[in-house]
Protein backbone atom coordinates (compact mmCIF):
# COMPACT_ATOMS: atom_id res chain seq x y z
CA UNK A 1 0.00 0.00 0.00
CA UNK A 2 1.32 3.42 -1.02
CA UNK A 3 2.58 5.75 1.86
CA UNK A 4 -0.17 8.45 0.67
CA UNK A 5 -3.29 6.35 1.22
CA UNK A 6 -2.72 6.16 4.68
CA UNK A 7 -3.07 9.08 7.28
CA UNK A 8 -0.89 7.40 9.45
CA UNK A 9 1.86 8.01 7.02
CA UNK A 10 4.01 10.32 6.20
CA UNK A 11 7.29 10.84 4.31
CA UNK A 12 10.48 11.99 6.04
CA UNK A 13 11.93 15.62 5.06
CA UNK A 14 14.64 17.16 4.45
CA UNK A 15 13.68 20.52 6.00
CA UNK A 16 12.46 18.68 9.14
CA UNK A 17 15.72 18.78 11.45
CA UNK A 18 17.77 20.10 14.62
CA UNK A 19 21.28 20.20 14.22
CA UNK A 20 23.46 19.70 17.87
CA UNK A 21 26.54 20.63 18.19
CA UNK A 22 27.21 20.75 22.12
CA UNK A 23 30.47 21.78 23.30
CA UNK A 24 30.95 24.66 20.08
CA UNK A 25 31.55 27.73 22.74
CA UNK A 26 34.34 30.50 21.99
CA UNK A 27 37.10 30.45 24.48
CA UNK A 28 35.56 33.45 26.71
CA UNK A 29 32.07 31.90 26.12
CA UNK A 30 30.48 34.62 25.19
CA UNK A 31 29.17 33.11 21.90
CA UNK A 32 28.04 29.52 21.38
CA UNK A 33 26.29 28.03 18.38
CA UNK A 34 22.84 27.92 18.55
CA UNK A 35 20.66 25.13 16.51
CA UNK A 36 18.45 27.84 14.68
CA UNK A 37 21.92 28.81 12.14
CA UNK A 38 21.72 25.42 10.91
CA UNK A 39 21.03 25.19 7.51
CA UNK A 40 22.24 22.05 6.06
CA UNK A 41 23.18 18.49 7.50
CA UNK A 42 24.76 15.64 5.20
CA UNK A 43 23.50 12.34 7.27
CA UNK A 44 26.19 9.76 7.99
CA UNK A 45 26.84 7.34 5.18
CA UNK A 46 28.64 4.18 5.70
CA UNK A 47 30.93 1.87 3.00
CA UNK A 48 32.21 -1.72 3.42
CA UNK A 49 35.18 -2.85 1.23
CA UNK A 50 34.75 -5.99 -0.51
CA UNK A 51 37.94 -8.47 -0.52
CA UNK A 52 38.30 -10.60 -3.21
CA UNK A 53 39.40 -14.58 -3.45
CA UNK A 54 40.23 -16.37 -6.51
CA UNK A 55 40.11 -19.77 -6.23
CA UNK A 56 39.46 -21.96 -9.43
CA UNK A 57 38.85 -19.45 -12.14
CA UNK A 58 36.44 -17.76 -10.05
CA UNK A 59 35.90 -14.91 -8.03
CA UNK A 60 34.10 -14.85 -4.43
CA UNK A 61 34.08 -11.17 -2.64
CA UNK A 62 33.28 -11.09 0.83
CA UNK A 63 32.68 -7.93 3.17
CA UNK A 64 35.77 -6.29 4.73
CA UNK A 65 35.96 -2.88 6.58
CA UNK A 66 33.15 -0.88 7.44
CA UNK A 67 34.14 2.99 7.09
CA UNK A 68 31.94 5.94 8.34
CA UNK A 69 32.21 8.47 5.54
CA UNK A 70 32.95 11.92 6.33
CA UNK A 71 29.50 14.09 7.45
CA UNK A 72 29.28 17.96 6.38
CA UNK A 73 27.22 21.07 7.33
CA UNK A 74 26.12 24.48 6.77
CA UNK A 75 25.69 27.36 9.21
CA UNK A 76 24.77 30.63 8.63
CA UNK A 77 27.47 33.11 10.09
CA UNK A 78 25.82 35.25 12.25
CA UNK A 79 27.77 38.16 14.17
CA UNK A 80 26.24 37.77 17.35
CA UNK A 81 26.67 34.71 18.30
CA UNK A 82 30.06 34.96 15.90
CA UNK A 83 30.73 31.66 13.93
CA UNK A 84 34.21 32.35 13.15
CA UNK A 85 35.49 33.26 17.07
CA UNK A 86 33.90 30.30 17.96
CA UNK A 87 35.34 27.91 14.94
CA UNK A 88 38.77 29.55 15.75
CA UNK A 89 38.44 28.82 19.29
CA UNK A 90 37.58 25.17 18.51
CA UNK A 91 40.96 25.06 16.09
CA UNK A 92 42.58 26.49 19.33
CA UNK A 93 40.91 24.10 21.63
CA UNK A 94 42.27 20.93 19.86
CA UNK A 95 45.78 21.60 20.32
CA UNK A 96 46.51 23.56 17.58
CA UNK A 97 49.35 26.99 18.44
CA UNK A 98 49.37 29.55 15.98
CA UNK A 99 53.27 30.26 14.54
CA UNK A 100 53.69 33.37 15.87
CA UNK A 101 52.57 31.84 19.71
CA UNK A 102 54.92 28.45 19.63
CA UNK A 103 58.01 30.85 19.93
CA UNK A 104 56.28 31.38 24.04
CA UNK A 105 56.52 28.67 24.48
CA UNK A 106 59.86 28.07 25.09
CA UNK A 107 60.02 31.47 27.17
CA UNK A 108 56.81 30.34 29.26
CA UNK A 109 57.26 27.13 31.24
CA UNK A 110 53.49 27.79 31.39
CA UNK A 111 52.18 27.21 27.88
CA UNK A 112 53.04 23.56 27.02
CA UNK A 113 54.15 22.95 23.20
CA UNK A 114 50.77 21.34 21.45
CA UNK A 115 49.67 19.58 18.03
CA UNK A 116 45.85 19.11 17.21
CA UNK A 117 45.18 15.71 18.95
CA UNK A 118 42.14 13.54 19.41
CA UNK A 119 41.33 13.91 22.62
CA UNK A 120 41.27 17.90 22.75
CA UNK A 121 39.52 17.79 19.00
CA UNK A 122 36.61 15.56 20.58
CA UNK A 123 36.15 17.68 23.81
CA UNK A 124 35.66 20.80 21.83
CA UNK A 125 32.75 19.11 19.80
CA UNK A 126 31.39 16.61 21.67
CA UNK A 127 28.92 14.16 20.21
CA UNK A 128 26.61 16.18 16.81
CA UNK A 129 23.40 14.65 16.92
CA UNK A 130 21.44 15.40 13.81
CA UNK A 131 17.94 15.06 15.14
CA UNK A 132 14.93 14.40 12.42
CA UNK A 133 10.98 16.15 13.14
CA UNK A 134 8.10 15.10 12.17
CA UNK A 135 5.46 17.33 11.24
CA UNK A 136 4.12 18.09 14.39
CA UNK A 137 8.23 18.78 15.84
CA UNK A 138 7.65 15.61 16.97
CA UNK A 139 11.28 13.52 16.72
CA UNK A 140 11.80 10.69 14.41
CA UNK A 141 15.45 9.52 14.59
CA UNK A 142 18.32 10.76 15.73
CA UNK A 143 21.85 10.42 14.19
CA UNK A 144 24.99 10.75 16.90
CA UNK A 145 28.31 10.61 15.06
CA UNK A 146 30.23 9.24 17.88
CA UNK A 147 34.24 10.76 19.02
CA UNK A 148 33.52 13.96 16.09
CA UNK A 149 36.13 15.76 15.47
CA UNK A 150 35.98 18.95 12.98
CA UNK A 151 38.18 18.38 9.62
CA UNK A 152 37.23 21.16 7.56
CA UNK A 153 35.84 24.85 7.88
CA UNK A 154 35.52 26.93 5.68
CA UNK A 155 34.67 30.88 6.25
CA UNK A 156 32.80 31.55 3.15
CA UNK A 157 33.63 34.09 0.21
CA UNK A 158 32.84 37.54 0.41
CA UNK A 159 31.30 39.40 -2.69
CA UNK A 160 30.09 42.99 -3.56
CA UNK A 161 27.72 41.14 -6.25
CA UNK A 162 25.25 39.95 -4.03
CA UNK A 163 23.76 40.18 -0.71
CA UNK A 164 23.31 36.60 -0.02
CA UNK A 165 23.82 35.21 4.11
CA UNK A 166 27.18 34.35 4.64
CA UNK A 167 27.56 30.44 5.69
CA UNK A 168 30.07 28.60 7.58
CA UNK A 169 30.71 24.76 5.90
CA UNK A 170 32.21 21.99 8.59
CA UNK A 171 32.95 18.60 7.67
CA UNK A 172 33.33 16.70 10.68
CA UNK A 173 35.23 12.97 10.89
CA UNK A 174 33.72 10.38 13.35
CA UNK A 175 34.66 7.23 14.02
CA UNK A 176 30.66 6.14 14.40
CA UNK A 177 27.81 6.97 14.14
CA UNK A 178 24.35 5.68 15.97
CA UNK A 179 20.75 6.26 15.11
CA UNK A 180 17.73 5.91 17.49
CA UNK A 181 14.14 5.47 16.12
CA UNK A 182 12.34 8.33 17.40
CA UNK A 183 9.19 8.20 20.09
CA UNK A 184 6.85 9.89 16.99
CA UNK A 185 7.42 6.92 15.08
CA UNK A 186 6.25 4.27 17.62
CA UNK A 187 3.63 6.36 18.65
CA UNK A 188 2.05 6.45 14.81
CA UNK A 189 2.58 3.11 14.53
CA UNK A 190 0.41 1.97 18.02
CA UNK A 191 -2.56 4.26 16.56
Amino acid sequence: MPFWTSALSEPRRSHRFLLTLPNLVSADGAHSYQQYLAKTAGKPSYQITATEHKFLGNTYYYPGIVTWQPVSIQIVNAVNPDGNQILMDALAGSGYLQPDKQEDVFFNPAQAPSTVNKSAALRVVGDVKIEELNGEGGPIGTWTLQNSFITDAKFGDLNYDNDDLLNIDVTFRYDWAEYVSGEAVSAAVDL
